[in-house]
């Protein structure tokens, strides 16, 4: 599985302890102050080990090292595999009996000072404890979940049940046999769909299955080391249960459409609140990839039908529908243009307007809306299916069927459009226009967001142009936007990232509000390794108020887990979802 902070874990936790510049959050300080000599009965320091794999689990001082440069609050967006030794065990039997989860703190041997919280965790095979005893201090453990950092002070695993003890081996009790944790209950997915069935609505399986079956649909494009599809006994056995954002395993860039596989995970009923849609399902299941397929879909094409083949309904009218098993085919007026890459506008008849978030060409391939000669005030038809995201209907996998050249044309859009919700304000995204040099035009914030070496650059992603953003050994190096204000709403920041040489470099996005020309907190998302091949990154953000805003890509400084390398950025979108 794709492991996003990967490079970061191999920081040594003395790094930790040293002055940063403001992008850093503070570090956990280390026991006693001490300078680094040992005395007797002081901790031992441990240093930072594991990629959070099963094979390889983080150690305490790795996982808290993450959760020390996540917001405060955030969750991390896939599980990992953490081993320690637990130092104590808070849980009572009257939250056995209620709840059957534990929560217990962990540490690594030698050190007690650094403390990781296994919060509301269940049993071995993702089962409710029956007992406090089967935690005791002393015990190494395995757990297996999301982490948070809870108020921005406590490194812990998500609650409620979401974590689980992978693995028990009783250490403090000689020749205790370890728990031999449970691999999944193997069923068919016909027989899966049938046990999401019997199910009450929403609810989730206490037990742990492994489902085998082929895929028949992958439906999503690859986010996050995740992908969704649907899956079914044999290789044209349609939809019969899905693995909603499966975790990719590692070296696997994407699911293919026939590849025999094998989900682990918990059997999900989802019902959908709209009209009652059951979809039986499998959430952040792990996969085992047991005979690749010959090809396919491998997201944002479902076999979308050509013209004539789908059921050609008013937007009104598929808007009323709320259907996300049918493909329907729509005409309408391009309005609002914010992304010439994937296509992103609104499709508008009449008083209905649905959104369309990226558009495929004929042949099911994304990135190809410049080439398809779509204008503002076109008459376009497209195919799709109904989808909801933050309560907003959009078409997922909308896919060009024909276009009409419209009267009113002119905008093709691009980071100049001025009649969207987003992109509108985020000028030159694409970096052909330059003030001078060493200033890309828009890209020079009058607050103190902006403290990169920028220098234009032929080496583009799109158009003649991209932006350098040089590296610093001892500080980080911000790319800013000029101030913006937006809207409440969700925002999703994307740019294209190449590293300059065989070297890696790392970039981070992010943003910070500014109020009265001074700077806020920063926020930012992922740290992204860029090699010297473009690579997209993208993060989301939320603004509960109307906020000026710089946009900021952060070129970190060395450090064992950066490399203060310049990075190249080109192609950048702000689009409101």
């Amino acid at each position: 599985m794709k492991k996003v902070f990967k490079l970061l874990m191999l920081a040594l936790v003395s790094s930790f302890a040293l002055a940063s510049c403001e992008d850093v959050p503070m570090p956990y300080e280390k026991p006693n102050g001490s300078g680094g000599t040992e005395t007797p009965g002081e901790d031992v320091v441990v240093e930072p080990a594991g990629t959070g794999t099963l094979a390889d689990p983080y150690n305490v001082a790795a996982i808290v090292a993450l959760i020390n440069e996540m917001e405060s609050g955030a969750e991390s967006t896939q599980a990992y595999y953490i081993k320690g030794k637990v130092k104590s065990n808070s849980t009572t039997e009257s939250t056995i009996s209620q709840y059957g989860n534990m929560s217990f703190d962990m540490i690594d041997e030698g050190n007690t000072s650094t403390v990781f919280k296994a919060f509301q965790v269940y049993g071995p095979g993702n089962k409710k404890f029956t007992s406090v005893d089967q935690i005791k201090e002393g015990d190494e453990v395995v757990v297996y979940g999301k982490v948070v950092n809870y108020q921005g002070n406590t490194p812990e695993t998500v609650g409620k049940g979401a974590a689980y003890v992978y693995s028990i081996n009783s250490s403090s009790e000689p020749g205790t046999d370890p728990v031999t944790p449970v691999e999944g209950i193997e069923v068919t997915c016909a027989k899966a769909a049938e046990i999401a069935n019997a199910m009450a609505d929403n609810a989730t399986s206490e037990e742990t299955y492994a489902i085998t079956g082929y895929i028949t649909d992958v439906y999503a494009t690859v986010s996050k080391g995740q992908q969704s599809f649907w899956m079914a006994d044999t290789q044209d056995g349609g939809k019969v249960i899905q693995a909603y954002w499966a975790n990719l395993p590692e070296g696997v860039e994407a699911f293919t459409k026939g590849s025999k596989v094998k989900i682990t995970g918990q059997i999900i009923k989802y019902v959908k609140a709209a009209d009652g849609t059951v979809t039986p399902e499998v959430k952040n299941a792990d996969v085992e990839i047991l005979e690749a397929g010959d090809g396919g879909n491998t997201g944002g094409n479902t076999d979308q039908p050509n013209a004539g083949d789908a059921k050609h309904i008013t937007i009104a009218e598929f808007l009323s529908k709320a259907d996300t098993e049918t493909t329907y085919e729509l005409t309408g007026i391009v309005k609002n243009i914010v992304n010439t890459t994937y296509g992103n506008f609104d499709l508008v008849e009449g008083e209905a307007s649905i959104y369309i978030y990226g558009l495929l060409d004929k042949d099911g391939n994304a990135k190809n809306f410049a080439s398809l000669g779509i204008s503002e005030g076109d008459e376009l038809t497209l195919t799709g299916v109904y989808v909801e995201y933050n309560g907003k209907a959009e078409i997922k996998n909308a896919q060009f069927i024909s276009v009409k050249k419209g009267d009113n044309g002119g905008n093709t859009g691009g980071n100049e459009n001025t009649g969207g919700e987003s992109t509108s304000s985020l000028s030159n995204g694409d970096f052909e226009s330059w003030v001078s040099d060493s200033e890309p035009t828009g890209w020079k914030s009058a607050s103190t967001a902006s403290s990169a070496t920028l220098s234009k650059s032929t080496d583009a992603h799109g158009g003649q142009y991209a932006v350098c953003v040089a590296g610093n050994a001892s500080q980080n190096k911000r790319l800013a936007s000029k101030e913006i204000t937006l809207e409440a709403g969700t925002y999703k920041f994307a740019f294209y990232a190449k590293a300059t040489s065989a070297n890696a470099a790392q970039v981070r996005p992010g943003y910070v509000p500014i109020t009265d020309g001074k700077v806020g907190n920063y926020t930012y998302g992922d740290y992204t390794t860029i090699s010297t091949n473009w690579t997209l990154v993208e993060y989301e953000f939320t603004l509960t108020a109307q906020t000026t805003v710089c946009l900021v890509v952060m070129n970190p400084k060395a450090s064992s887990y950066s490399s203060g390398e310049d990075a190249l950025i080109d192609d950048a979108t702000l689009t409101k979802k």
